[in-house]
C-alpha cells in the first residue's frame, strides 16, 4: 500500500514541476566504489544491494572525534572556507574555540547534530553505528539545534513560525495526513536536497538495523510517506551541488562507506519507497 502511495506521490511531483524545473539527475561520482551494484534494479531490490554495500567495510568514529573530523568534512563550504559550515544557521565556526559548551541564543557555539534524532532508533544502546555515523551528523548551531529537537523534517505553513533562524530555518506548524498539523522543522532552501538525500541515506544504511521508533516522520528506518514527499520535493528543487560532493568524499576517506543518493540522484526515483 505505501508502495503505490509513495509512487503517486513521486508522480504528482513530477507533475507539479514545470520542464525547466525537472533537474538533470547526472551520476556525480565515476569511480568503482558502485561496481558490483547493477544498474538495472529498481525498488526494493536496488535498496537492499545498496544497503549492503553501505554497510560494509566501515571505520567508527568515537563520539568525541567527531568533533575533530568536522574540521575535515565541513570546512571547505563555499559559504565558510576554512571555518566549520552550519546547517542551521548562517554563522561560520572556528574549530575548538566555537564547540558548545552552553548556550543561551543562536550564535553561541556549534554542536554535533543526528539530524536522523537519536529517539528515532533508540540512541547509542540500540545502535552504535549510526550514532557516530558522519553522513547524518552535521555541525549545527547548539540553539537551534536544541530548538528542533527531534521534530520531524516538513514545509512549515506560513504564519506558523515559533522561530526563523539566521539562514532561513524555520520551527513551526506543518500539515499532516488527517488535516491535522504538528510541529515540524524545516530547512533552509539551499540545504534541503542535502538533507533529504541524507535521510535517503540513513533509510537505505539502516534498512535491517532499526527496531525502533514509531515516530510522526518515521517508523523504525522507514520514512512515513508524508514526510518523504516532502523530501522528495526537497531532492528535485535542490540538487547535488559541489559542497555536497566535497562532504560526501570526505566522510568516505574517513569512514569508509558513501552516500549513493549524492553520487547517483537518480536512484531516487528508482527506489520508490524508502
Amino acid at each position: 500500500m505505501k508502495f503505490c502511495l509513495v509512487t503517486l506521490l513521486i508522480l504528482g511531483l513530477c507533475v507539479l514541476l514545470s520542464q525547466e524545473e525537472i533537474p538533470q539527475l547526472e551520476p556525480t561520482y565515476t569511480g568503482d566504489y558502485y561496481n558490483g551494484i547493477n544498474g538495472n534494479l529498481f525498488g526494493n531490490a536496488l535498496k537492499e544491494e545498496l544497503s549492503q554495500l553501505i554497510a560494509k567495510n566501515i571505520t567508527l568514529t568515537s563520539y568525541n572525534d567527531l568533533w575533530i573530523k568536522f574540521n575535515t568534512t565541513d570546512t571547505e563550504w563555499s559559504s565558510c572556507p576554512e571555518k566549520i559550515h552550519d546547517i542551521y544557521s548562517s554563522k561560520c565556526w572556528t574549530y575548538k574555540t566555537d564547540q558548545c559548551g552552553n548556550y543561551k541564543k543562536e550564535g553561541d557555539c556549534y554542536n554535533r547534530e543526528h539530524s536522523w534524532p537519536k529517539s528515532w532508533w533508540g540512541g547509542s544502546s540500540a545502535d552504535g553505528n549510526a550514532y557516530v555515523d558522519l553522513h547524518h551528523i552535521y555541525p549545527s548551531d547548539g540553539y537551534v539545534n536544541g530548538l528542533r529537537g527531534n521534530e520531524p523534517f516538513g514545509n512549515v505553513i506560513p504564519g506558523s513560525e515559533y522561530y526563523v533562524s539566521s539562514n532561513g530555518c524555520k520551527l513551526g506548524e506543518c500539515l499532516v495526513p488527517g488535516n491535522h498539523t504538528i510541529k515540524c522543522f524545516e530547512v533552509a532552501d539551499k540545504l534541503k536536497g542535502d538533507l533529504a538525500r541524507t535521510y535517503f541515506y540513513m533509510a537505505t544504511r539502516y534498512l535491517d538495523e532499526f527496531t525502533c521508533c514509531v515516530e510522526y516522520g518515521v517508523d523504525d528506518n522507514f520514512i512515513r510517506p508524508w514526510m518523504e514527499e516532502v523530501l522528495r520535493e526537497w531532492s528535485l528543487k535542490d540538487v547535488v551541488d559541489s559542497d555536497e560532493i566535497y562532504r560526501n568524499t570526505a566522510v568516505f576517506d574517513i569512514q569508509g562507506n558513501r552516500n549513493p543518493f549524492v553520487d547517483y540522484p537518480a536512484y531516487v526515483i528508482k527506489i520508490r519507497d524508502f
